[in-house]
């Protein structure tokens, strides 16, 4: 395929296809519960700044990476994400993670009831810590209908889309989410902590319930950014920041 170059200068493809692969995974008990307690006792200690948060979320990652099984999860993961991409004729994109902790609570609510899509092929989502049961504990949201051929100029105009809906009311974003939640457009997937869950995050629109009480904690690894967002994506992130 016919390649063009983005902001940061790799060349991804005009249009990628997505043929498998689209579906949230989960896989249960990988993470060894004192890995996670070790990462929240870090968290109480020295959240604060977003460097803070950055090296964070990076210490986390190789804390987790501790745990075999977690390791050989990761590369097999991986291996099957690249080899779909590869179908696609997608076979160059950066190869190193992006790490992302995100503290979910009251006081973070315009981070709440956002659907939106990723920037990268793969995302992992490692609970660290749940809210209380109830309507607003920042259960994961799921939309059913994957994209599955996706173009530059396509993807640029979804993440403005998603932008503007982003700075609506928190009463309007949920009343949206409930909406889609009543027709069956998007599903509520509850996390346990110490399990993994794997999804293709580029081809799968999903977003957070709010959180009311207490904090819900998570740890993202995003791989594989083919680049269709034009440096779009990195703006938005520090706009948001």
């Amino acid at each position: 395929m016919q390649s063009m170059s983005d902001a940061r200068g790799h060349t991804p493809a005009k249009r990628i296809r997505i043929e498998e692969g689209v579906a949230l995974k989960s896989f249960n008990n990988v993470i060894p519960i004192d890995a996670i307690a070790e990462i929240n006792e870090v968290i109480d200690r020295s959240f604060g700044s977003l460097a803070q948060r950055a090296q964070l979320s990076v210490m986390a990652a190789e804390l987790i990476r501790r745990s075999e099984a977690f390791r050989q999860l990761e590369e097999t993961i991986c291996a099957n994400t690249r080899a779909m991409a590869a179908k696609a004729g997608q076979t160059e994109f950066p190869l190193q993670p992006f790490h992302v902790i995100r503290c979910s609570s009251a006081a973070t609510l315009a981070e709440s009831h956002c659907r939106h899509y990723d920037s990268h092929l793969l995302t992992l989502l490692i609970p660290l810590r749940l809210a209380p049961e109830g309507d607003s504990n920042g259960d994961l949201l799921m939309y059913r209908r994957p994209r599955l051929s996706v173009s530059t100029p396509g993807n640029v105009i979804c993440k403005i889309r998603h932008g503007i809906q982003r700075g609506l009311p928190l009463s309007w974003r949920k009343w949206l989410t409930w909406h889609d939640l009543r027709r069956g457009n998007c599903d509520r997937v509850p996390v346990h902590v110490g399990s993994v869950y794997a999804f293709n995050g580029f081809a799968l629109q999903h977003a957070n319930l709010d959180v009311e009480a207490g904090q819900r904690r998570t740890l993202l690894i995003h791989y594989y950014d083919p680049g269709h967002s034009l440096g779009l994506s990195e703006m938005l992130r520090r706009a948001r920041h």
